[in-house]
C-alpha cells in the first residue's frame, strides 16, 4: 500500500491548481485542520461538533470526484479522456484505490443514504478519541483520504499540463 501523505499539506500548495476539483479538497483540508486541533469531549461528555465536521469532510471528499467527473471533465475532450482514465485506474485497480472505495465511498453512503456513522466516540487511555468501524483512528483515515486526492489530483494537473493539446493558463 502506497502512503501518500507526504509534506505539510497545511503549507505545501500544489503549483499548478486549474482542478474545480480543488476547491471541494481546499474545504477538506481545513476540516482536516480542525480534526487535528479540537477536542471531541469535554471529561466524559461528548463534543458532538466532531460528527458534524465528520459529516461534511466525508460528503466532501467523494464531491471532489463528482466535481471532476460533472465539472472538470467537461472542459475539454482532453480533460474528459484525462479523467476518465482516472477513473478507469480506480475502477480496475481497487486494491490501489481502497481509500476511495473501501472508506471515502462506503463512509459517504452509510452517513448520506442512512446517517449511520462508521466513526465512533470511545473510550481511551489518554481519553477519547474518534475510531473507525475496523478499530483504525478515524482521523487519521480521513488525513490519507485528503492526501490521497491531493496526490490524485496533482498527477492529473501533470497529465493535462503534458498534453500539447490542452492550452496553458
Amino acid at each position: 500500500m502506497i502512503d501518500y501523505v507526504t509534506g505539510d499539506i497545511f503549507t505545501r500548495s500544489p503549483p499548478r491548481q486549474t482542478l474545480k476539483g480543488w476547491d471541494p479538497f481546499w474545504d477538506c483540508v481545513g476540516i482536516l485542520f480542525h480534526f487535528q486541533n479540537s477536542d471531541v469531549a469535554d471529561g466524559d461528555e461528548e463534543l458532538p461538533e466532531w460528527r458534524l465536521y465528520w459529516v461534511a469532510g466525508v460528503a466532501l471528499l467523494r464531491t471532489i470526484g463528482h466535481v471532476l467527473a460533472k465539472v472538470d471533465a467537461k472542459s475539454s475532450a482532453q480533460h474528459s479522456q484525462a479523467i476518465g482514465q482516472l477513473w478507469g485506474r480506480f475502477r480496475s485497480d481497487r486494491e490501489g484505490s481502497w481509500i476511495f472505495w473501501e472508506f471515502i465511498e462506503r463512509e459517504r453512503n452509510n452517513l448520506l443514504k442512512t446517517y449511520s456513522f462508521g466513526a465512533q466516540l470511545v473510550p481511551h487511555k489518554d481519553g477519547y478519541h474518534v475510531e473507525f468501524a475496523d478499530g483504525q483512528d478515524a482521523f487519521q483515515l480521513f488525513r490519507q483520504a485528503v492526501y490521497w486526492w491531493r496526490h490524485q489530483l496533482m498527477e492529473l494537473e501533470d497529465n493535462l499540463s503534458q498534453d500539447p493539446a490542452i492550452s496553458r493558463p
